[in-house]
């Protein structure tokens, strides 16, 4: 949005959350991940999004959030033996809307 033009639209639309989104992708990675590969970009993606939902939340109900989920979610097949080797596959752009379609 050329903010020279217009702040927002007549119907009150900015872009100001999605600015800010990217601009925290931005800093992300510079200070966090130091580079990106686009083949886990949507995590990238999904890690800062959670980290955005959560920010105001203290570090014990972080903990307990991501213990929660670890427990009742099943094993990930993307990232089951990650360490020895194995990579999730890459991933599908056409379906925006399951990015972490179980197997």
């Amino acid at each position: 949005m050329n903010h020279s033009e217009a702040y927002q639209t007549e119907d009150g639309t900015t872009t100001n959350h999605v600015e800010s989104f990217f601009s925290r992708i931005q800093r992300a990675y510079v200070g966090i991940h130091h580079r990106f590969s686009l083949k886990y970009f949507d995590y990238y993606v999904a890690d800062l999004a959670w980290r955005e939902d959560n920010r105001r939340k203290s570090n014990g109900q972080l903990t307990a959030l991501v213990l929660f989920a670890a427990m009742l979610n099943p094993t990930s097949r993307n990232f089951c033996g990650y360490w020895q080797g194995n990579s999730p596959p890459d991933p599908d752009f056409e379906d925006f809307n399951r990015p972490f379609a179980p197997d």
